[in-house]
């Protein structure tokens, strides 16, 4: 592999390297064959700054919806799958595993149990997850965009009967908080699936449609992928998927984006560029996709094994993406256990995205102006940056 790849240092600017279609990771062999070369920062690629949008499952779908809002302005629309509303946790840990979702694991429940005595987890009406949000938006005004943005957003939700883990009720929340703030019941669509756990459906799965274990990646006869990014972008609706361009895979260098400081951010993350899309200028669109917890690429899985590119591979938006002229952004995290159930700063065992506020001190986040839901919280920030970062002409 390493004589395959091709190094950026020798290339004059990263762009050439995009626009030569070369592979710095061959996909099937990534995890035998060790890490590929990786760019040190992404190219400007001048996409559509009008044509953003986002989508993620589980902490993925916090992710997506708490930056489609922080950051409205700069986005067309959002795909939240098995998530809450914006700001649901209010800044606790407890919250967020036993309010704003709840523990696939016996093992973990347990601990949960000896840590909150007497708690157990509790869904509560979309009405009351509503009023959480509402505060936890009138309290971080100023910090995000104007939440009057939404009007204009295109907004994708889907629920899963047997999913224990996120209920519908939340899912049901987070598009009663869409209508209130504006956004239009004909720009809302709703994916309710009876029979589907708590994983991303995909037509390239093969675990059952009902399980909620990992790979998070089911086969419910449901093409997602497909689905959120034809309602996000609406004059896909005649688009027929393309094959996968395997030379299109590019793994980057997140650093450079997360800055100083504790962020949960891997070192590295990856971007798919349909061949249409390699020249700057092409009039692409940029989606990012945000994965769930226990899906980043250096999650181990039983504690061996690493996660690796599954999601990257098997959710099923890259062929979507090639022949919708879509580059995909896909930020990784990374799992943390240096803080605890009591002190949660930097307590992410399962390598979920931040909804709860381990990325800053535990004093900084607030039930009525959480600030891991804020355009200055460390993933929100670095994840902007990715996205400017490609919007920019090279």
């Amino acid at each position: 592999m390493k004589g395959a790849a091709i190094n950026a240092r020798r290339i004059g600017g990263v762009l050439q390297i995009l626009a030569r279609g070369v592979s710095l990771a061959v996909m099937s062999g990534f995890m035998g064959a060790g890490w590929a070369d990786v760019l040190p920062r992404l190219p400007g690629l001048a996409l559509q700054a009008d044509q953003v949008t986002v989508s993620g499952l589980s902490s993925g779908a916090y992710m997506a919806g708490q930056f489609g809002i922080a950051y409205s302005a700069s986005l067309s629309g959002a795909a939240v799958l098995a998530g809450g509303p914006y700001g649901c946790s209010r800044g606790a840990v407890s919250t967020a595993m036993l309010s704003c979702s709840c523990p696939a694991e016996k093992n973990f429940m347990l601990s949960l149990a000896q840590a909150f005595p007497g708690l157990g987890c509790t869904a509560f009406s979309p009405q009351v997850y509503g009023i959480f949000s509402a505060r936890a938006l009138k309290g971080n005004q100023g910090t995000i965009d104007d939440i009057g943005n939404l009007r204009r957003h295109r907004i994708y939700l889907m629920s899963g009967g047997q999913d224990h883990v996120v209920d519908r009720q939340l899912v049901s929340a987070a598009e009663l908080v869409y209508r209130e703030h504006g956004v239009p019941q004909g720009q809302i669509h709703r994916e309710d699936l009876p029979d589907a756990g708590h994983a991303f459906p995909s037509l390239q799965a093969t675990a059952a449609c009902g399980v909620t274990r990992s790979p998070f990646i089911n086969q419910c006869q449901v093409d997602t992928a497909g689905d959120l990014l034809k309602w996000l972008y609406p004059d896909m609706a005649a688009v027929v998927p393309g094959a996968v361009d395997h030379g299109a895979f590019y793994q980057f260098s997140q650093r450079v984006y997360a800055g100083s400081g504790f962020t949960g951010l891997d070192n590295t993350g990856w971007l798919y560029v349909p061949k249409a899309c390699k020249e700057a200028g092409s009039g692409c669109r940029l989606h990012v996709a945000f994965h769930g917890c226990e899906q980043g690429q250096s999650f181990k899985v039983d504690g061996r094994r690493r996660y690796g590119l599954q999601f990257i591979q098997a959710a099923g938006y890259n062929r979507w993406a090639e022949a919708g002229r879509i580059v995909v952004l896909y930020p990784q995290v990374k799992d943390s256990t240096q803080g605890n159930l009591y002190e949660p700063y930097r307590f992410n065992p399962k390598g979920c995205w931040d909804f709860w506020g381990y990325t800053e001190k535990y004093a900084a986040n607030s039930a009525t102006a959480p600030h891991f839901a804020r355009q200055s919280a460390p993933q929100m920030r670095a994840v902007k940056a990715m996205i400017d970062a490609l919007l920019q002409r090279p």
